[in-house]
């Protein structure tokens, strides 16, 4: 499973691949590694569905997504995203670059 994307205006995932079970990798564009916890990346799901648009209130809570999750897809969406499939059937949430950057520097 893995996915390429070149974009040079600003980093960008190179290449996303799954490291081991638990753990997806991201190489950017400007050389940074990034290791982030797939439940980490499930639980923080920005989707509407996961986060309160009005509120911004989180509505999955840390423990809440079991141990077990796992991503089944990736796909880009157009040059600034990436939509993760998961293996809870869970499929709507939008992983900008910059999202996924900022995880991948809390990680």
């Amino acid at each position: 499973m893995g996915v390429s994307v070149d974009n040079s205006s600003s980093p960008s995932p190179k290449k996303v691949h799954q490291i081991d079970e638990t753990t997806l990798g991201i190489t950017w564009t400007d050389g940074m590694e990034s290791k982030i916890n797939v439940k980490t990346l499930r639980e923080k799901c920005p989707c509407a569905h996961c986060v309160d648009e009005w509120t911004g209130e989180r509505r999955i809570k840390e423990g809440q997504i079991p141990d077990t999750i796992r991503p089944t897809k990736l796909q880009n969406v157009g040059l600034y995203a990436i939509q993760i499939f998961w293996n809870d059937g869970h499929d709507t949430g939008l992983y900008s670059h910059e999202y996924l950057r900022g995880l991948g520097e809390e990680a």
